[in-house]
């Protein structure tokens, strides 16, 4: 093998650790907030939700990371230790109290650091009257 042969395979394997790497620490931040339910249909309580999304192909332990509202009054919520989210999978949490407003809300997902690794859009809900 040449020089020039030598340093492009060198470069390539370099490349090749450091996406292995990166994709292995970030592994957390592959969960998404899939969608919510600030205004269900009949009462609040027990029926708002949030959904959580596991598009990657490793399963994420999302114990001990919460989930809280951003307007009015803050209520954050745990996620159970021991709570793993598998590959594909979604996990929908339904506290049994009303936490979310109806509008101008938003869901910040953090993990059991306290890092944000998730962020919906503020969202106002509309209701239409026929």
């Amino acid at each position: 093998m040449d020089k020039k042969n030598a340093l492009i395979f060198g470069g390539a394997l370099v490349l090749l650790f450091v996406g292995i790497a990166i994709a292995t620490s970030s592994a957390f931040s592959d969960v998404i907030i899939y969608t919510f339910d600030q205004n269900p249909a009949g009462i609040d309580e027990s029926n708002e939700c949030v959904t959580f999304h596991n598009p990657s192909n490793e399963s994420v332990d999302i114990g001990n990371w919460t989930f809280e509202s951003t307007h009015g009054t803050t209520v954050i919520e745990w996620i159970a230790e021991g709570t793993t989210l598998y590959p594909g999978a979604y996990c929908t949490c339904t506290p049994f109290y009303r936490w979310l407003n109806n509008s101008e809300e938003a869901i910040n997902l953090r993990n059991g650091k306290g890092e944000e690794v998730g962020k919906t859009i503020q969202y106002t809900f509309i209701a239409t009257i026929s």
